[in-house]
């Protein structure tokens, strides 16, 4: 696969232009990992039950999905920073009046499924805006250091994001968690504030027209369509993970100890992934990205034969290892391969094709274990992940293409707001 590490130029980081984003985007994935843990311990221990817990935060599912293509249209018409910015200040709202609403004690059910939708629809015009911002600002060479320090970032709030609520919650109360929560994301609308950015906007048809020219970047790329096919078997398969597998291991002797010793595994081995992904460059980055997805096959396999736990643990970490990598590959790949102007687009039906069947995947796991077994539908799950993604490496486009230095279309940058 011709690995090799990179040069170490000045790096992504010195470029002011992607340090104000950088800065913005770290607080504002604190802000996301903080948020779930903050309202599981608000409802579950203070004032509702499991049930409410769960229609909160399915309205946030529910609202991103509804508004991820709608974001992804006008994230490529407008200023994308600005896109950012109205979305986060909705979130900033919606998480300080929910932590409002509980330090009150009047947090109502409907009130709160309300403002959840709200940050899951902002979320939905943030995360394809988001998504076409990154490779405005630096160079092209510097494109993919870039993406895997936006990674690390995320990984890194993602360990230390619930810990940080935990202590808030427990200490202060879990409503001036959320408050300091929607704080975070008000930081990350100031530092985008100050970022410049010359944006060239696309010629505007209408909203669907807009629409079906998004889907027709994605459908006229036979290597971008077939990964998100794969991509989508492969999460649909992680939801046994996540609901058979962990059923399996916390009924089993180690209990909720085990899977949280096999939780924090794979929190590290994302960290490192996304750690690795800053020095490492593949002339197939496709090819790498389906390997590493493949070896999420490992952990469920290894759940069903029934292995020990600090072999399940190894085999998670292997996992998130292989996603942090392949993470970083397949953002830069789309970026280098899309058009600036359409790229958010894209984005919107990556986000949305590559998660549309876990929910349907959450839903049926149980009951496929229940009617063929916890084992085999463990096993099952993993081979769909090897035969989805290895399968996807026989289209030539995948397997051939190759990273370019100049991205299609790539936006002028402000020459004021340069980086020293």
């Amino acid at each position: 696969m011709n690995l090799r590490k990179s040069p170490a130029p000045s790096g992504p980081l010195g470029d002011n232009r992607f340090r104000l984003l950088w800065f913005g985007q770290t607080l504002s994935y604190a802000g996301s990992a903080i948020f779930p843990v903050a309202l599981t311990l608000a409802l579950v221990r203070e004032i509702g039950s499991a049930t409410d817990l769960g229609l909160v935060l399915a309205s946030a599912a529910v609202g991103e999905g509804l508004f991820l293509l709608i974001g992804g249209v006008w994230a490529d018409r407008l200023p994308r920073q600005k896109v950012m910015m109205a979305a986060d200040t909705v979130r900033c709202v919606a998480h300080v009046y929910i932590g409002l609403q509980i330090i009150g004690g009047n947090a109502g059910l409907h009130e709160l499924m309300l403002a959840s939708g709200c940050v899951g629809a902002a979320s939905g015009f943030f995360l394809p805006a988001s998504s076409g911002l990154v490779p405005s600002t630096v160079a092209p060479e510097l494109l993919q250091r870039a993406n895997a320090f936006m990674a690390v970032s995320r990984r890194t709030a993602m360990m230390v994001g619930p810990a940080a609520a935990t202590t808030i919650a427990l200490t202060i109360g879990p409503g001036w968690a959320m408050v300091l929560d929607g704080a975070t994301f008000a930081v990350n609308v100031l530092t985008l504030s100050r970022l410049r950015i010359k944006h060239t906007a696309a010629p505007r048809g209408t909203f669907f027209k807009d629409l079906r020219e998004g889907w027709g970047e994605v459908r006229g790329r036979t290597w971008l369509w077939s990964n998100l096919l794969a991509h989508g078997c492969w999460n649909l398969s992680r939801t046994v993970y996540f609901t058979v597998g962990a059923a399996t291991v916390i009924t089993g002797a180690g209990g909720e100890v085990a899977w949280g010793v096999i939780a924090q595994g794979a929190t590290v081995g994302a960290l490192t992934g996304a750690l690795l992904s800053l020095r490492v460059r593949t002339s197939r980055p496709l090819v790498v990205a389906n390997v590493c997805l493949a070896l999420g096959a490992i952990p469920l396999a290894l759940i069903a034969f029934g292995a020990h736990t600090a072999f399940v643990a190894a085999g998670a970490a292997v996992m998130a290892f292989a996603l942090g990598l392949m993470g970083t590959l397949w953002d830069t790949t789309v970026q280098q391969h899309v058009p600036a102007d359409r790229i958010s687009r894209v984005s919107a039906y990556d986000w949305l094709l590559s998660t549309a069947l876990s929910p349907l995947g959450m839903a049926l796991a149980g009951p496929l274990a229940l009617a063929v077994g916890a084992e085999a539908a463990l096993y099952g799950a993993a081979a769909l992940m090897i035969v989805s993604c290895l399968g996807v490496l026989v289209v030539p486009e995948v397997r051939h293409l190759r990273p370019v230095q100049e991205r299609p279309g790539r936006e002028e940058t402000d020459p004021i707001s340069a980086g020293t």
